[in-house]
């Protein structure tokens, strides 16, 4: 049984599907649980969010993928797992299992400080995504439509330098000044874009070059980039920030980390400081063989620099290979193998249309070529053909014909 739809959960139920499906003499039976009907390419919903790729198309159905590799797939909310007598109960009933892969993921961390306005956002989801985007249209609007617009009607403020705030707020720059044509009533001297971090350096988890680099072309798109400071309040239509300065805003994102879900913290096993669970290097968790667990959840130390391995899809992937690798040779009666790290890092984060920053071992590359390694490294962690192709394809049309901008009003 796998519980979690993400890139750990998904991966591992492919990669046992296909080392079983042939094997009928086993008897084995792969059931993957997750909330929602499809698998969401979450490293692209930046890009959702500004209009670069349509919402369905980083939305990838699982049943089609449950018929194609040999497993089931159960739409339900894991309410509790018991991990002595292996049963795990759902809002659609109770379910038990022989081996169980732990993968549900992780969950943006929620602010601690006062939140007063509606227009405060965070991005994890597709709906999040949908939002979002259609906020930002609606805010151009208001703006065009307003003879004297409110302060800060066209003033975006990100709140983390993580890869989510840091990608987010490059194209949502990008996004926005495209679409100025559109709107000759507005001016593009109003427009204020504004990123907001705690730490004293973006992407902390990456190489500094990388991050070196990532900084610079933020400050030569003009966008603001507020290190070392916290926000201490988010008002009706201002943002504060330690030590005294208030920056007027009517769209707030919040990308400040993610933490394991209230699922996670329920067990009652061994975590580090961050509720990541404590697990063998074959993956297993500690105390209870046969339970795996993965990905953002799962506490994996890296050898070299003895830290956490950061929560990127690449690693929740090759991680899904051990897992699935194990179970399937413990069924045969074989040894299990340890988790193998990458020879070489892997990092990368997109700056906006034409230019990213990518870098494999010691080699790094930047600009527009690695922006190109950026979008094919993400094509081939998508799940299907058909998803992979029409998200080059929104990519592609983006780059000739500009990106939508159409405004659906959500209730």
């Amino acid at each position: 049984m796998v519980l979690g739809g993400g890139f750990g959960g998904i991966y591992s139920a492919l990669r046992l599907g296909r080392a079983l499906r042939r094997r009928t003499s086993i008897g084995a039976s792969i059931t993957l649980v997750n909330k929602e009907n499809f698998f969401l390419f979450t490293p692209l919903l930046h890009a959702v969010a500004t209009g670069g790729v349509e919402t369905r198309h980083i939305a990838i159905p699982l049943r089609p993928l449950a018929r194609k590799y040999g497993f089931t797939f159960i739409s339900a909310e894991v309410r509790a797992i018991d991990l002595d007598h292996k049963r795990v109960t759902t809002d659609h009933g109770d379910l038990s299992y022989d081996y169980l892969v732990l993968a549900t993921g992780s969950e943006t961390v929620m602010p601690d400080i006062p939140v007063e306005s509606q227009n405060f956002f965070f991005l994890k989801n597709l709906y999040d995504g949908l939002y979002l985007r259609n906020h930002i249209i609606a805010r151009l609007e208001v703006a065009d439509a307003t003879p004297a617009p409110l302060p800060g009607l066209l003033t975006f403020v990100i709140v983390g330098g993580g890869a989510t705030g840091v990608q987010l707020i490059a194209e949502l720059r990008d996004f926005i000044l495209h679409l100025m044509d559109s709107y000759p009533r507005l001016n593009r001297r109003d427009l204020r874009f504004v990123l907001v971090h705690d730490e004293d350096r973006l992407l902390k988890d990456m190489d500094h070059h990388l991050s070196d680099y990532a900084l610079a072309a933020l400050l030569r798109k003009e966008v603001e980039v507020k290190l070392g400071r916290r926000v201490t309040r988010v008002g009706q239509h201002e943002v504060e920030l330690e030590p005294d300065e208030k920056i007027p805003s009517q769209t707030i994102v919040w990308t400040g980390g993610v933490t394991t879900g209230p699922l996670v913290a329920g067990l009652r096993l061994a975590k580090d400081d961050a509720g990541r669970l404590e697990v063998t290097e074959h993956l297993e968790v500690l105390g209870y063989p046969g339970v795996f667990a993965l990905g953002d959840i799962a506490r994996v130390v890296e050898p070299q620099t003895k830290e956490p391995l950061p929560p990127r899809a690449h690693f929740a992937v090759r991680q899904a290979r051990t897992v699935a690798g194990n179970i399937v040779a413990e069924i045969r009666g074989r040894p299990k193998r340890a988790y193998s790290f990458p020879g070489m890092g892997q990092e990368a984060v997109s700056l906006g249309t034409g230019t990213a920053a990518v870098r494999a071992g010691s080699f790094r590359l930047y600009g527009f070529p690695a922006r190109v390694i950026w979008m094919i490294s993400y094509l081939a962690l998508m799940v299907g053909l058909y998803n992979r192709t029409r998200v080059a394809l929104d990519w592609a049309l983006t780059l000739v014909f500009g990106r939508d901008t159409t405004l659906l009003r959500l209730k």
